[in-house]
């Protein structure tokens, strides 16, 4: 039986497309300042292609393996010569080692405008019934606490009140039915999207927008068919949700602040239904569905 095509928009992508294209003069980075956890490889190195194409004040790349952030420099480089880069290895569990990366960095450059956090870990991937409680946690680390950590380094290092666009890579899982196995993973990635949303709460120079960038051939994938989930869909391309990250850190985006977005959704309809978005409940929040039914004992709808 077919999987049905579920999307928030008609026209949907699996490649990118001419109106995400980092190249046009409106989605231009040239004041900023952008930072991009992960971006040892995967999905972060074609972010920093992406990023560098936009032509950014400045873009830093911070990962846990030197030698792959040094791959990740030469391809930026090769496609962009005149970009500035700077590469930082730091796990982002260690917070007085990610806080020095964040100071290094405001001090050189005056501040952090984007941080693209691409970083990522997939938990064991096992049933519930089997997760061995001494190990459960570990995801949880770099997912939960990495990510904390990150959002606390950059505000802290930045100017007082500067704004902060953060974009965080998350899954469609945390919206979908159960999937067998990847309890751990997707409760993990669910509690990030909260955690972010009080820090944003908090702090009102922050602006979360939150990302599934598709199903693309990385090596978590390849990890997770060798733990023999098959996920039933095709990969994308990941040009798709390296460009779509340049556009909804763009000021044209910025309607959707708070929100969780698919990089495969058409960017000319999300503009299309920003009243629909930002007004009124507001759609593509994480909340309850049917909920609230009453406002002031009045019938919603």
């Amino acid at each position: 039986m077919p999987i049905p095509k579920l999307s928030y928009t008609h026209t949907t992508h699996t490649t990118t497309y001419p109106t995400i294209y980092p190249t046009q003069s409106h989605l231009t980075t040239n004041t900023k300042v952008v930072l991009i956890t992960g971006a040892s490889g995967g999905i972060g190195r074609a972010t920093a292609a992406s990023f560098a194409a936009s032509k950014p004040k400045a873009l830093i790349l911070l990962g846990r393996r030197e030698d792959a952030l040094v791959e990740t420099e030469a391809l930026v480089r090769e496609r962009e010569p005149a970009v500035v880069v700077k590469t930082f290895s730091a796990d982002l569990c260690d917070a007085p080692t990610v806080r020095a990366v964040m100071e290094n960095v405001v001090s050189e450059f005056g501040s952090i405008d984007v941080l693209v956090h691409c970083a990522g870990v997939l938990a064991p991937v096992t049933p519930l019934l089997d997760a061995d409680p001494t190990t459960f946690l570990d995801g949880y680390k770099t997912t939960i606490l990495g990510t904390l950590i990150t959002a606390q380094a950059a505000l802290l290092a930045n100017p007082s009140s500067h704004p902060l666009t953060f974009l965080n890579l998350t899954t469609a899982a945390i919206l979908s039915p159960p999937f067998p196995g990847m309890g751990a993973y997707i409760s993990s990635k669910t509690a990030a999207v909260k955690l972010l949303q009080s820090f944003a709460a908090e702090n009102g120079n922050v602006r979360i927008r939150h990302v599934h960038p598709g199903f693309l051939e990385t090596e978590m994938a390849r990890t997770l068919e060798g733990s023999g989930v098959k996920l039933p869909f095709a990969y994308d391309d990941v040009s798709l949700p390296a460009d779509f990250l340049v556009w909804i850190a763009s000021d044209e985006a910025g309607f959707l602040r708070d929100r969780i977005v698919f990089a495969a959704w058409d960017v000319e309809e999300l503009k299309g239904r920003e009243g629909e978005i930002s007004g009124g409940t507001g759609e593509l929040g994480l909340g309850l569905r049917g909920f609230p039914r009453y406002v002031n004992d009045q019938l919603v709808g």
